[in-house]
C-alpha cells in the first residue's frame, strides 16, 4: 500500500470504529432497560441482555483498537513525509 492509499484508508477506519461504537452504546442502552425491567436474574430476557452487554463491551474495545491502529498509521505517514 502506497502512502497515499494508505492516507486514503483512514477516514474509512475511523468511520467503521465510531460507528461501531455508537451502535454499541446503542444496544447498551437497550439493554439496561431490559435489566432493569427485569423481575430476577432467571427470565431468558435478562440473562439475553446480561449477554449482550458483555459483547458489546468486546466490540467497543476492538473499535477502539481500529482508531488506536488509524492513528498510529497516521503519525507513521506524516513521520515518513517530514
Amino acid at each position: 500500500m502506497n502512502n497515499l492509499s494508505a492516507i486514503g484508508a483512514i477516514p474509512g477506519a475511523m468511520q467503521s470504529a465510531t460507528g461501531a461504537m455508537n451502535r454499541s452504546v446503542k444496544s447498551l442502552e437497550k439493554d439496561a432497560n431490559v435489566i432493569a425491567r427485569s423481575s430476577g436474574l432467571e427470565a431468558r430476557e435478562t440473562v439475553g441482555a446480561l449477554v449482550d452487554s458483555r459483547q458489546q463491551v468486546l466490540y467497543t474495545q476492538a473499535a477502539a483498537k481500529i482508531v488506536k491502529a488509524s492513528d498510529e498509521m497516521l503519525q507513521s505517514i506524516i513521520d515518513i513525509r517530514a
